[in-house]
């Protein structure tokens, strides 16, 4: 069995890292994007002071929004606020390749805006592959 943490404070994160198996970063209207390296810096020290690998607590990334071909790719996706993300699937692809490659998240979920099976297969048949394989040896798991 696995503890799952949804935590967002400096103490509960600090706990997190400290006991948990893994983080569940809050969606952003909870937990801005801004916060999330910051969050996972706060872990990473709490697990080695409590004698763990870093490593071994998965991170995952709940995003919500929209993929929409028709979209522009925005210039910078998520930095800040908590805004929804709206970008065409090359967004989608470059948003979850760096927080797979700049932070230590390992899975992501997508929290459809709109909630129809073209969302679900935007993002199982076309952003999840190209991330899988940008991300190389980070091989994040992907689900909505």
């Amino acid at each position: 069995m696995a503890i799952w943490v949804g935590s967002q404070g400096p103490r509960s994160l600090a706990l997190t890292g400290q006991l948990a198996d893994g983080w569940a970063a809050p969606i952003p209207s909870y937990l801005p994007y801004e916060r999330w390296a910051q969050s996972n810096e706060l872990l990473d020290r709490a697990a080695r002071g409590a004698g763990r690998d870093p490593a071994d607590i998965r991170r995952i990334a709940q995003l919500v929004g929209v993929i929409d071909p028709a979209a522009a790719t925005p210039g910078p996706l998520a930095q800040s606020g908590s805004d929804p993300v709206r970008a065409d699937v090359g967004g989608w692809v470059e948003l979850l390749t760096r927080l797979a490659t700049e932070q230590p998240f390992t899975t992501f979920v997508l929290w459809p805006q709109r909630t129809d099976e073209r969302q679900i297969r935007l993002f199982a048949e076309e952003v999840a592959p190209r991330v899988r394989e940008r991300a190389g040896r980070f091989a994040p798991d992907i689900s909505t």
